[in-house]
C-alpha cells in the first residue's frame, strides 16, 4: 500500500502538476468565471489538472477502442473480412453519382450549405467553430459522394457516419439557433441538420452505398473515433483557443449538465456510447426497412416466374 502511494505521490508531483501547469499556460486567456449562459466561450470549468489528467486517459482509452473494432473489424471470418467488404462494394449501383439529375442536385445543397457555413464562421469571426460535428459530418457525406464508388473507404466513412445520426436528430431536437447578423444564417441551420438527416436515406434508398450487416465492433470503431475527435481534436483546440468546441470546455446551459458537474464529460461519452447503439440497431434499421420490403417483394416476384411457391418475409430474413 505504501509503494502504491509512493508511486501515486511521484507521478502527481513529477508529471501530473508540470503537465496541469503547462496547459494552464497554453490557457493563459481562459477566464476562471464561468458564465453557463454564455456556451461558445471556455472557462476553467474543469481544473487545468483535470483537463490534463482526462485529456491522456480518455485518448488512451479510445484510441485502444479503436484498435479493437479495427482489429476485430478486419479479422478473418467476419462479416467486414476484406473479401467479403469487397463483395458488398461491388452491388453499388453504378449510375447513382454518375448520371442522375437528383444526386447532382443533393450534392449541391450539400457543397452550398457548407459553404454558407465556411461564410457564417469566418464573417462571425468563430472559424474554430467549423469543427463543429455537424459541419465536419458534412464534410464526409460530400466526401462519400464525391468519392470513387469502388473505394471502400467511402462506404466504411458513409456507414460510420450511420452511427452518429443521433447528433443530428438531437440537435433538430433542441436547435441552437443564434442569430449573429449575417444572412441566411438561422436558415442555413435548419438547411444544414436536414440535409444531414434524409441524405443518408437518400443514398441508402438509391443504392449508392452498402449498408453493412450490423456488427457491435464495427459500432466500438465508430464511437472510438467520434470520440477521438473530441477528446483529442475538439479538446485540445478548445484548450488552445479558448473556444467551447461542442461542449468540451463548459457543459451545456442545462440544469442536468450543470448538477453532474465535474463528471460531465464523462457521462456525455457514455451516453454517446448509448445513442451509437441506438443509431444503427433502431434508426438507422427502421429508416431501412423499406429496403427489406423491396427485397422480399423482388424474391418472390423470381420465385412466382419460376413456378416456386411464394416464401414469407420472415424466412428471407432467416435466410
Amino acid at each position: 500500500m505504501s509503494l502504491t502511494k509512493a508511486v501515486v505521490g511521484f507521478l502527481e508531483i513529477e508529471v501530473v502538476n508540470p503537465a496541469a501547469k503547462f496547459v494552464e499556460k497554453v490557457a493563459f486567456e481562459m477566464p476562471r468565471v464561468t458564465d453557463l449562459a454564455d456556451t461558445y466561450k471556455g472557462t476553467w470549468y474543469l481544473s487545468p489538472r483535470q483537463h490534463t489528467i482526462e485529456f491522456v486517459c480518455y485518448n488512451v482509452l479510445f484510441f485502444v477502442l479503436f484498435r479493437v473494432g479495427l482489429y476485430l473489424f478486419r479479422k478473418k471470418g467476419s462479416a467486414f473480412y476484406s473479401r467479403r467488404l469487397d463483395q458488398l462494394t461491388e452491388n453499388i449501383n453504378a449510375n447513382v453519382l454518375s448520371g442522375h439529375v437528383m444526386d447532382k442536385a443533393v450534392l449541391t445543397l450539400l457543397c452550398g450549405s457548407y459553404a454558407l457555413t465556411v461564410y457564417h464562421k469566418i464573417f462571425g469571426d468563430n472559424y474554430m467553430y467549423l469543427l463543429q460535428p455537424c459541419h465536419v459530418n458534412i464534410l464526409i457525406l460530400i466526401f462519400t459522394m464525391v468519392g470513387p464508388r469502388e473505394n471502400k473507404f467511402t462506404n466504411m466513412a458513409f456507414n460510420s457516419y450511420l452511427h452518429y445520426i443521433w447528433a443530428t436528430i438531437f440537435a433538430l431536437s433542441f436547435p441552437d439557433t443564434a442569430e449573429n447578423g449575417l444572412w441566411l444564417v438561422i436558415e442555413n441551420f435548419w438547411l444544414e441538420h436536414y440535409l444531414l438527416l434524409l441524405v443518408p436515406i437518400y443514398l441508402i434508398y438509391t443504392g449508392r452505398f452498402v449498408v453493412f450487416p450490423l456488427s457491435f465492433s464495427y459500432a466500438v470503431l465508430s464511437y472510438a473515433l467520434f470520440s477521438l475527435f473530441h477528446s483529442f481534436v475538439l479538446s485540445g483546440f478548445g484548450l488552445l483557443t479558448g473556444h467551447n468546441l461542442n461542449y468540451m470546455l463548459v457543459p451545456p446551459n442545462s440544469p442536468l449538465m450543470h448538477s453532474l458537474g465535474k463528471y460531465y464529460r464523462v457521462t456525455i461519452y457514455g451516453v454517446t456510447f448509448l445513442m451509437t447503439l441506438i443509431s444503427r440497431y433502431v434508426i438507422v434499421e427502421v429508416l431501412s426497412v423499406g429496403l427489406r420490403v423491396k427485397a422480399w417483394r423482388m424474391a418472390n416476384n423470381l420465385m412466382r416466374e419460376q413456378g416456386i411457391p411464394q416464401t414469407k418475409e420472415k424466412e428471407l430474413k432467416r435466410d
